[in-house]
């Protein structure tokens, strides 16, 4: 790479097909940098066809890939909790390769297969991250009397249902809706948060306080949905796409 270009985009297509469809853009985007790949799906690209590109992909150029780390953007093509989860394993059983990252939002940031001696999931840009400990990911729904906790960030992809409690000392990451009990701050951190799709807990926890939303007549959350501890009291926010 040219010194002092950070990124590029790889055209990783067939020199016959682009000539007989030189109109037809690639459902997904693959940006090599100094760190490795970045995957940015087009924003109305159908989920079938980001699948079949990248299995195509893999299938024609594996060895390329293979041991790469590569980051997920999502910031213009958000994708369901079991749509990224189905893409993970595409990108680790054929492609080899390291999900390292997934971009949900300018500010939002989810870890995944980086190193341990990597800096762990830090959902927020402020206070530093802890340094310590690896965020707790729970790679199904949480369903009634299931209790988690983590001496870190907990993310779980998937569902929090009534019944069910996720504790953690730094913040608690829902990729789905939140309906059973989450803790975030167990420790005492004031400024930990709760994410989710939505939030319509029976009980929320930031550190020392507790909350427990209004239910019925809300509306459906726009993108994500925040918790956090605003004037001594836990407020919660909608990001809006």
């Amino acid at each position: 790479m040219a010194p002092g270009r950070e990124e590029r985009t790889m055209d990783m297509h067939d020199d016959k097909t682009e000539a007989s469809n030189p109109g037809d853009a690639p459902p997904l985007q693959i940006k090599a940098n100094r760190q490795g790949f970045t995957l940015v799906p087009a924003p109305a690209a159908p989920f079938d066809a980001l699948v079949g590109y990248l299995e195509k992909r893999f299938s024609e150029s594996r060895d390329f890939f293979r041991r790469a780390e590569m980051t997920l953007d999502l910031r213009e093509r958000p994708l369901r909790t079991d749509e990224i989860a189905l893409l993970h394993r595409l990108l680790v059983d054929r492609g080899q390769v390291r999900l390292v990252e997934v971009k949900l939002g300018e500010d939002l940031v989810l870890v995944m297969d980086r190193p341990s001696e990597r800096q762990p999931f830090v959902p927020r840009v402020s206070p530093p991250p802890r340094p310590d400990h690896a965020a707790l990911i729970i790679h199904n729904t949480c369903r009634s009397g299931m209790r988690v906790v983590s001496d870190a960030d907990c993310v779980v992809l998937g569902d929090v249902n009534p019944g069910a409690e996720v504790i953690a000392v730094g913040n608690v990451i829902v990729f789905g809706n939140l309906r059973g009990v989450a803790h975030a701050g167990a420790g005492g951190d004031r400024s930990a948060r709760i994410w989710a799709l939505s939030i319509e807990p029976s009980q929320l926890r930031i550190a020392d306080l507790v909350a427990v939303p209004p239910r019925g007549g809300k509306p459906a959350a726009k993108r994500y949905e925040i918790a956090e501890i605003q004037d001594n009291l836990i407020e919660v926010i909608t990001l809006k796409r």
